[in-house]
C-alpha cells in the first residue's frame, strides 16, 4: 500500500488516550471532523465533544447508551460570536482528584476523582473559546471558558442544547419572580413544553428506560447570571436560557458582563442506572471552587425553634419569642429564628434584650432580612441593610457584637447577574464576622456551599410554610415530598421547615404524623427549622421528644435503600457510627416495604427505636427495636404516611 494511502488510513483509525481522553480524527475530503472522547474514572460514563463544520456538539453516554443525545453548544457576545467558523487550536487534559470536608451536606468527607479535557477554539476573528469537560463516575459537566485577556463580553446567546431521550421527567415551572415554589410536575413527558413562556427551572430530573439524569448547573460566580430551560422543549431538545428581563422589577441586565478571562457556570448531568445515583451524587459540591473564606471552625450547623409558622405576629413580641427560646433550650435545640419586622417597636422589651435572654440559656439567635434595594418592593423590615454594602458590612460587625451567629435573607426575586453578586457578597461579609447564613424567597443551590462554607441552607422550594393559605399545598405535599428527594435536595441544602403536626384552620393535614417526623431525616439542611409551635412539640409523647432532641442535621453518609419521585422514599443516613433511617410514602394507599440494612456501619448488632404510624394519621407508635444487619427490615406505611428507625451499635 502506498505510504501516503497509509498514513491517511492511519488518520482516520488513530486513537490516542490520554488521563482518560480519546482523540478520534477522521479525515474526509468533504470536511474534517474531531471528536474527543472523555471517559469516567471507571470508564461507565463518557462525554464526547465533536467539531464538524465549524460547529462544536457533545453528547453523553452511559455505559455505551446514549443519555444525552448529539447536542449543540456555543456561544455569542456583543462582540464575538463562537456559534460557528470555529477552528481547533489545542488540547490539555489533567486529572482531578480531590478530598475536602464541609459542614453541612449529604457526607461530611467529600472525595471528587474525574477525568478533564480542556478543548480550545478559535473562531473567524481569531478570539477564542475552550471548552472544559469533566467526567466523573456520576455525572458529567461542561462549561465555556474565555482565555484572552483584557476584553469585556457581554453575553447574549448560549446554544447549549440537553438533547433527552424519550423518558419521564419531574420539573418545576420557571418564574417571573424566581423563587422556586413552583409544584414539581410529576413524571410529564420528556419534550413538554411549560405553560408559561418563563420555561423551566433547574435542576430537572429524567428517567429513560435504563437510566436517570438530573441536570442542572454549579459554580456560578459574579462573572454569572443563575440560567434556565427555556418553554419549548420539542422532542426532548431543552435549551438554556438566561434569565427574564422582568425579574427583579425589571432592574439589572438579563445579560453578564465580564472581563476576560473568566468562565460561567458548569451545566452538569448526574447520570446512572438507579435513582440512587442522583440521589447520593455530591457532583454540585465536586464542581465548585473550594473554600474561598479560610478557617471555618467557627460554623455550627443545628436545629432551631421558629414562632413565626404557628404566630406570625410573634417576631414583633419579645415576651413571646423568649418562651421559644426556653422551648429551644429544652428541646436542646441549638437555635431560634427572629422573623420579620423585628426592628418594628416590639411589645416585652426589645431585641437587644431578646439577644442578652437567648444568650444566657445558650441558645443562639438567626435574625431575618429583606434583601432589599431596586429588585424587590417588599415593605417587611429589615431591608436594604442587606444591600447597600456599607450599611450591610456595619450590619455585620454589630450583629457579631452582639454575638447573633446566624442571619437569613429573603426576598431576592431575580436570577440576574446583579443579584448573584449580592448573594455572594453577603457571603463573604458574613464569614469576615463569623456569621453564617440562610438564603430564603432564593434561587437554588449553585454550590455555593463548598466556596463560602457559612452558607447553611437555601429555600428554594414550596416548603411548609404554605400550609398557611394553600389548601392544594396540603392535598400535594406527601407526593411533593418524595419528588423533593430526588429533585431540589440533589443540589443542596433545603430549608423546607418541616416536622408540622399542627393544622392551620384552612389547610389541615393529608400527611401523618410520622411522614412529618420523618421528614427530619429524609430532608438534609444545614439549619434544621423545625417549625411548629412549642405547644404542639411539648405535647408529643416523651419519646418522640427525645427523638427531636437528638436527631442530627449533619451527615457522614447518605444512602437510597429505594424509592421514586411522586411514590414513595426510603433514605439512610450515618451520623458517627449510628444510623436514622427513614420512609415517606407519597401516595394515598397503604404499602408493605421489605428491605435489607447490610450496609450498616462495621457492628452486627443495633438496637433502638422505631417509630411507624398508628391508628390514626396522628399518631405515632413507637418501640425498641434489636436488630442485626443481616436481618430485613418489615414496614407498613399508611396512606401519606412515614416511618423512622434510630438504630446505635450494640
Amino acid at each position: 500500500m502506498p505510504y501516503k494511502k497509509l498514513l491517511i488510513n492511519f488518520k482516520k483509525l488513530a486513537l490516542t488516550f490520554v488521563s482518560g481522553l480519546t482523540l478520534l480524527t477522521h479525515v474526509n475530503a468533504q470536511t474534517e471532523t474531531k471528536e474527543w472522547k472523555i471517559y469516567s474514572p471507571d470508564q461507565s460514563l463518557q462525554i464526547n465533544l465533536a467539531l464538524k463544520d465549524g460547529n462544536i456538539t457533545y453528547k453523553v453516554l452511559n455505559e455505551n447508551a446514549e443519555v444525552i443525545h448529539q447536542s449543540k453548544l456555543g456561544v455569542e457576545s456583543t462582540t464575538e460570536k463562537f456559534t460557528g467558523n470555529l477552528s481547533f487550536v489545542n488540547e490539555l487534559t489533567r486529572k482531578i482528584n480531590e478530598i475536602y470536608t464541609l459542614p453541612v451536606g449529604k457526607y461530611h468527607v467529600y472525595h471528587a476523582i474525574a477525568n478533564q479535557a480542556s478543548i480550545t477554539f478559535a473562531n473567524k476573528n481569531k478570539s477564542q473559546l475552550t471548552i472544559d469537560l469533566r467526567a466523573y463516575n456520576d455525572g458529567v459537566a461542561f462549561r465555556y471558558r474565555f482565555p484572552d485577556t483584557a476584553r469585556t463580553y457581554t453575553l447574549t446567546k448560549e446554544l447549549t442544547e440537553f438533547a433527552v431521550p424519550q423518558a419521564s421527567a419531574w420539573m418545576q415551572p420557571y418564574d417571573n419572580d424566581p423563587s422556586y415554589e413552583n409544584v414539581f410536575q410529576n413524571g410529564i413527558p420528556a419534550g413538554t413544553a411549560a405553560k408559561e413562556s418563563s420555561g423551566w427551572a433547574f435542576p430537572a430530573l429524567f428517567h429513560t428506560k435504563d437510566n436517570w439524569l438530573l441536570i442542572s448547573e454549579s459554580n456560578t460566580t459574579v462573572d454569572n447570571a443563575a440560567m434556565h430551560l427555556q418553554q419549548n422543549c420539542d422532542n426532548g431538545v431543552y435549551n438554556i436560557e438566561f434569565p427574564l428581563a422582568t425579574e427583579g422589577l425589571g432592574q439589572g441586565s438579563q445579560y453578564p458582563v465580564a472581563k476576560t478571562p473568566f468562565a460561567t457556570a458548569w451545566r452538569m448531568i448526574i447520570a446512572g442506572n438507579s435513582a440512587a445515583t442522583i440521589v447520593q451524587s455530591p457532583l454540585v459540591n465536586h464542581l465548585a471552587q473550594p473554600n474561598a473564606i479560610g478557617d471555618i471552625d467557627w460554623v455550627e450547623p443545628g436545629r432551631s425553634a421558629w414562632s413565626w409558622w404557628s404566630d406570625h405576629a410573634s417576631s414583633r413580641n419579645i415576651t413571646t419569642m423568649k418562651r421559644f427560646v426556653d422551648f429551644a433550650a429544652k428541646m436542646k435545640l441549638e437555635y431560634f429564628l427572629v422573623d420579620a419586622n423585628w426592628n418594628i417597636p416590639t411589645e416585652g422589651g426589645t431585641i437587644e434584650d431578646l439577644v442578652k435572654y437567648a444568650k444566657n440559656k445558650k441558645v443562639g439567635l438567626t435574625l431575618w432580612y429583606n434583601s432589599g434595594g431596586p429588585y424587590n418592593n417588599v415593605g417587611e423590615q429589615p431591608r436594604d441593610k442587606m444591600f447597600n454594602p456599607k450599611m450591610r458590612q456595619t450590619e455585620m460587625e454589630k450583629l457579631h457584637e452582639w454575638g447573633v451567629k446566624t442571619i437569613k435573607v429573603d426576598f431576592f426575586q431575580s436570577d440576574k447577574q446583579e443579584i448573584m453578586k449580592q448573594y455572594i457578597d453577603i457571603l463573604k461579609d458574613a464569614a469576615k464576622e463569623k456569621i453564617m447564613v440562610i438564603f430564603h424567597g432564593s434561587t437554588m443551590p449553585r454550590g455555593w456551599a463548598r466556596t463560602y462554607p457559612n452558607l447553611l441552607s437555601m429555600e428554594s422550594v414550596r416548603g411548609a410554610e404554605n400550609y398557611g393559605w394553600s389548601n392544594d399545598f396540603a392535598k400535594d405535599a406527601a407526593k411533593m415530598n418524595t419528588i423533593y428527594v430526588f429533585t431540589r435536595n440533589v443540589v443542596g441544602s433545603m430549608d423546607y421547615t418541616p416536622v408540622t403536626f399542627s393544622d392551620y384552620q384552612c389547610c389541615p393535614h393529608t400527611t401523618t404524623n410520622t411522614h412529618e417526623l420523618a421528614l427530619s431525616v429524609i430532608f438534609e439542611s444545614g439549619m434544621m427549622h423545625f417549625a411548629d409551635s412549642d405547644k404542639s412539640y411539648l405535647s408529643q409523647d416523651n419519646t418522640v421528644k427525645a427523638f427531636l432532641s437528638n436527631v442530627p442535621n449533619t451527615w457522614d453518609d447518605t444512602k437510597l435503600i429505594q424509592g421514586e419521585p411522586g411514590k414513595d422514599a426510603i433514605i439512610a443516613r450515618r451520623k458517627g457510627k449510628n444510623w436514622y433511617i427513614a420512609g415517606i410514602n407519597g401516595e394515598n394507599i397503604a404499602k408493605n416495604y421489605n428491605f435489607s440494612l447490610q450496609f450498616l456501619y462495621n457492628k452486627n448488632v443495633y438496637h433502638g427505636t422505631l417509630f411507624t404510624d398508628g391508628d390514626t394519621p396522628r399518631t405515632i407508635v413507637h418501640k425498641h427495636i434489636v436488630q442485626e444487619k443481616d436481618n430485613k427490615v418489615a414496614i407498613t406505611m399508611m396512606p401519606k404516611g412515614g416511618f423512622v428507625l434510630e438504630l446505635r451499635p450494640q
